[in-house]
């Protein structure tokens, strides 16, 4: 109704200024004005409201303007051309107003459309920077005057409203180590005009250290002046935490692996030693394997194998790697505070410590770990620096104790399982009353010494020796009697025979003895020694005298009476029963035939 009504007022103003006009105009464009009016109905109202403004003007007009005035009577032709132009005029205007008033009205629709999308997507973007903590700002470059957003307030640790409105203000913010780096990096980007992009540091007022990432360009004017920087910047402190972090674990994911393959080459070296320590069959050969592996797997290290001497009152030093110094060769076990408690002694220096007694001048770190295997003590592996005094964390660490202590472990269960390998051998092939060896050592080391002899073709004597009247000592004396005669008759012979001649405890009171390249002659001479010496030896049992001690010898020679050890303990048994036959206490030599006689060397 609104613009049906503005139509007719339109067309009723219309109306009265051209009233107002007749003066000047006459009877001349009576419809000019209306037309008008129409079209301003159209453009706001319609095209209905414009045809009624035609309507309303062509009877107005006809009423009012055109002669005759004051009635609707028509008397000119002209006049009918008039109003039928006005009436094809109003139309045509009335219907292209309307349609420009739908465009209008359309794109005023679009317009606000737009103005709303546009509203809400700055104000979506503002919650977006506010949210993300990115900061806005600008630099103009003439004035110097510095903008910046609440965001920026809150990344520079600064109430909002009071971020500097200076480069001066903001340089103050930064942290001194990264202003000269920032302002060589704006001064390039203002000179060239490339894109500003930097991380600086920046120091809060509580004093909180941050790390803030920032993007600017230049926007250049007339010359290429630079006229205003334009710029984000945000929080990247977490970033560079994640970073670092990132690096730290991949460093330690690093240190790991090559933990992991030093391990793995420790753990093959230490299987080496171990397949090789139990493959040997010497003490000797076992303590050598040990000091070159150590040597090896404690390259930095010097140090000292020592083990327990048969009376265990010793600890001695069987082997030694990379020139150890200020340690005793030899101590007693009580010297050793590793070997008094049972668990490993380090001393660190520059710490409070307790030295070992078998120290002397050792300078800087030293370790002693006792070798255990089942609860038994076997000694020491003792480990020192090279170079004297060493900072703490320089000597033995976790790393190498662990290491240490595991070498440590092995080298106790090898030489122990050797050790019991040793015992069970000893006690294979020695007799355990004399300590001399067994029948089994002597058949077994008889054919391989004759072997030998054989290539090197060297002679050989071979005794058997019978103590007489062995019977009546048990009889007299006992068993045990008797046991005390053997025992002092196998200490005699170990003492005076050579290191490589072999002594056996053949049967009962019967040994056997090889003289390794020796002659018939030296031979019998050797065994005249023994049968003498055994005659002046005292045995005494209980607090008795067991009585004079004497021995029957029945000497043979190799090759001269026999080839094979039973051709020669064959003929050695015979002498030595024509020895008992002829009366005891004497040394017969085997008889020698033409071809042995011959074998025999010429005097």
């Amino acid at each position: 109704m609104l613009r049906y009504g503005c139509a007719v007022v339109s067309v009723a103003l219309a109306t009265g200024v051209r009233l107002l006009l007749d003066p000047l105009l006459g009877d001349r464009s009576p419809f000019s004005i209306s037309l008008f009016a129409i079209l301003l109905t159209a453009w706001y109202g319609g095209v209905r409201p414009a045809l009624e403004s035609a309507v309303l003007g062509l009877f107005w007009t006809d009423y009012f303007l055109m002669p005759p005035r004051g009635s609707f009577v028509i008397h000119e032709a002209h006049q009918w051309t008039e109003l039928l132009l006005y009436l094809a005029l109003s139309i045509g205007i009335a219907v292209l107003g309307g349609r420009m008033q739908a465009a209008r009205l359309v794109m005023s629709r679009n317009l606000q459309q737009t103005q709303i999308a546009l509203s809400q997507t700055e104000e979506r973007l503002n919650l977006t920077l506010r949210s993300s903590g990115i900061g806005v700002w600008s630099w103009e470059i003439a004035p110097n005057i510095v903008k910046a957003d609440e965001n920026c307030s809150s990344l520079f640790g600064l109430p909002i409203g009071e971020f500097p409105k200076t480069v001066e203000g903001f340089s103050v913010l930064v942290h001194p180590d990264d202003r000269a780096r920032l302002q060589q990096d704006i001064a390039a980007s203002l000179e060239r005009g490339a894109e500003y992009n930097a991380e600086f540091r920046v120091v809060w007022r509580d004093s909180t250290v941050r790390t803030l990432a920032s993007r600017a360009r230049v926007h250049f004017g007339e010359a290429r002046r630079p006229l205003e920087f334009n710029g984000v910047c945000w929080d990247v402190t977490r970033h560079q935490e994640a970073e670092e972090n990132l690096r730290l674990a991949n460093e330690k994911l690093r240190q790991s692996v090559q933990e992991l393959e030093r391990h793995k080459e420790q753990a093959v070296i230490l299987g080496k030693m171990n397949d090789l320590l139990q493959a040997c069959s010497a003490s000797k050969e076992a303590y050598d394997i040990i000091a070159q592996f150590c040597a090896h797997l404690f390259p930095t290290y010097a140090g000292v194998l020592y083990i327990f001497s048969a009376s265990r009152n010793l600890v001695n030093s069987v082997t030694t790697w990379h020139d150890p110094h200020g340690s005793d060769a030899e101590f007693e076990s009580d010297d050793c505070w590793a070997l008094r408690r049972g668990q490993p002694h380090i001393i660190e220096p520059g710490r409070i410590g307790t030295r070992c007694r078998h120290l002397k001048d050792t300078q800087g770190g030293h370790a002693c770990l006792p070798l255990m295997a089942q609860g038994t003590g076997l000694g020491i592996l003792y480990l020192q620096k090279h170079d004297g005094a060493q900072a703490p964390e320089e000597f033995l660490t976790p790393e190498d104790r662990i290491l240490a202590a595991t070498v440590a472990e092995n080298i106790a269960i090898s030489l122990s399982n050797l050790y019991l390998q040793e015992a069970l051998r000893l006690q294979s092939i020695r007799d355990p009353l004399t300590g001399l060896f067994n029948r089994r050592y002597l058949e077994e080391s008889l054919e391989r010494e004759l072997h030998r002899l054989a290539r090197r073709k060297h002679s050989a004597g071979f005794a058997m020796l019978d103590l007489d009247h062995f019977k009546t000592f048990n009889d007299t004396f006992g068993h045990e009697g008797g046991d005390a005669l053997l025992r002092a008759f196998g200490q005699f012979l170990r003492e005076h025979l050579r290191k490589e001649d072999i002594a056996c405890r053949y049967g009962g009171e019967e040994f056997c003895i090889l003289f390794c390249e020796s002659s018939l002659a030296d031979t019998v001479r050797r065994a005249e020694q023994l049968r003498s010496g055994v005659s002046h030896l005292i045995v005494q049992y209980g607090g008795h005298h067991l009585g004079v001690v004497t021995v029957s010898i029945g000497v043979a020679s190799y090759p001269a009476h026999g080839s094979t050890s039973t051709e020669l303990i064959a003929a050695a048994d015979g002498a030595l029963y024509q020895a008992k036959t002829e009366g005891r206490n004497r040394v017969v030599t085997a008889p020698t035939t033409s071809a042995t006689a011959e074998m025999l060397p010429q005097a």
